[in-house]
């Protein structure tokens, strides 16, 4: 059995990408921070299921996701915010860039598009990863992803007349 101070070790180098993808999700920075205590909590319950065989960051957002989405189901008559809120990159690591054009554009995109790409550069999970916790195999995370940066990008170019 894994003891609590594992978990701790495996979990805080996920933190911020976690934070970073529940936000993405939840739109709101308190109830990310929320979603990420309670299914940090949620996993230390869970840590003696948990099979060190298999990618440990995996098994853990797809904890942060379930989450995610069951707050979401509760939330479902509230309206939506938008990613306005979120913390741009500081000015002189990032050339301007409309962050609300890209909220927008991938609020437009299908829900596995919104996921996988959300997963993939929130998240920070690499094919494997996004396998484990999508349930899906790695040649689809590799043609879903494809075809959500093509969505993604057909969203945010404009359309030549």
């Amino acid at each position: 059995m894994l003891a609590a101070p594992s978990f701790a070790r495996l979990l805080t180098p996920h933190l911020p990408a976690a934070t970073a993808y529940a936000r993405t999700l939840l739109r709101h920075r308190a109830d990310a921070e929320d979603a990420v205590q309670q299914a940090a909590l949620r996993g230390l319950e869970r840590f003696a299921s948990y099979d060190p065989a298999r990618p440990f960051k995996a098994w853990w957002f797809t904890i942060l996701r379930n989450l995610c989405l069951d707050t979401l189901r509760r939330q479902k008559s509230q309206p939506r915010e938008t990613l306005g809120d979120i913390d741009p990159p500081a000015p002189e690591t990032v050339a301007e860039f409309d962050w609300q054009a890209l909220d927008d554009a991938i609020l437009r995109l299908s829900e596995q598009h919104r996921e996988i790409l959300r997963l993939r550069y929130f998240a920070d999970m690499g094919y494997r990863d996004l396998a484990e916790t999508l349930g899906i195999p790695q040649g689809t995370v590799m043609s879903r992803l494809h075809l959500a940066r093509l969505a993604l990008r057909r969203q945010l170019t404009p359309e030549e007349e």
